[in-house]
């Protein structure tokens, strides 16, 4: 994998892959908090022959940079979307269609709030667009966070994050690489949020997958379902066998989905 990097702005350098035919329609992949873009190495390599593929890692995650001293206001995920703006205009790519992981998805809704133009299409997995958690869930939360650290998180993550061993480790490794005010600061300002309000306002082509070992997200999901269900170009695809980190846990299997979707609207562009 080729990574690069990028000033998108004055405080903030971003770490991206990009590969695949310039000519072809561009696929951009977004990770989850504590995660980065070398969580869809797999799905670089299978998707490049057919797609320009980006990958990125947001400010705070991987080797990309992160602010100095910094607020809540620095970790929005407005200011995220941000950075994926900035780095579009920096690479000259117009329209993606947006794959994002838990708090990626929340990053595609965001962008589809600033600027419907930019997506072409928008699929999301472990992510519900409405979250209203409390103020002891939150607390708790941020204790854990702080007694054991990114190190303790990533070990945590090791031992828990999924049923297959081999993505545990992998994802110990990227979470041993977030900064501290990252994962806190995040976690802050997505204890509470709703997109619904977008959802129902814009119409663009929509994919949700629902890995059935996700629990925790699969809970909040029956009110987003039952608007995105009316949608005209919503599609609900269930993996049975996968949670959170369905694209690392059965990558065969997610690629085909996506492969089939992203199809769909290659054909409804040309009809």
């Amino acid at each position: 994998m080729k990574i690069e990097t990028a000033k998108v702005s004055d405080d903030i350098e971003i770490e991206y892959s990009l590969s695949g035919a310039q000519s072809e329609d561009t696929l951009l992949f977004v990770h989850g908090l504590g995660s980065n873009l070398r969580q869809f190495e797999m799905q670089q390599q299978y998707f490049a022959k057919n797609y320009r593929v980006l990958l990125i890692s947001l400010h705070g995650h991987g080797n990309s940079s992160a602010p100095i001293n910094p607020t809540l206001d620095d970790y929005t995920i407005r200011e995220m979307a941000r950075d994926v703006q900035a780095l579009l205009t920096h690479l000259g790519i117009n329209k993606v269609h947006f794959v994002g992981n838990s708090m990626g998805g929340l990053v595609g809704y965001e962008l589809l709030e600033m600027d419907e133009s930019l997506l072409s299409s928008l699929t999301t997995f472990g992510t519900t667009a409405r979250l209203h958690s409390s103020r002891f869930t939150l607390w708790s939360l941020l204790a854990m966070l702080r007694f054991l650290g990114p190190k303790g998180i990533a070990w945590l993550v090791g031992i828990s994050a999924s049923k297959d061993k081999a993505v545990r480790a992998r994802l110990k490794q990227m979470y041993e690489m977030v900064s501290k005010d990252a994962l806190e600061l995040i976690s802050m300002n997505i204890a509470d949020y709703d997109y619904m309000d977008t959802i129902c306002r814009h119409n663009i082509p929509m994919m949700l997958i629902r890995g059935w070992q996700d629990k925790g997200i699969n809970k909040k999901l029956d009110p987003v379902l039952e608007i995105m269900g009316n949608k005209p170009y919503f599609e609900l695809v269930e993996m049975p066998n996968a949670g959170h980190f369905a694209n690392m846990e059965k990558p065969s299997k997610f690629n085909d989905i996506l492969g089939r979707f992203l199809l769909k609207q290659s054909i409804r562009k040309y009809l």
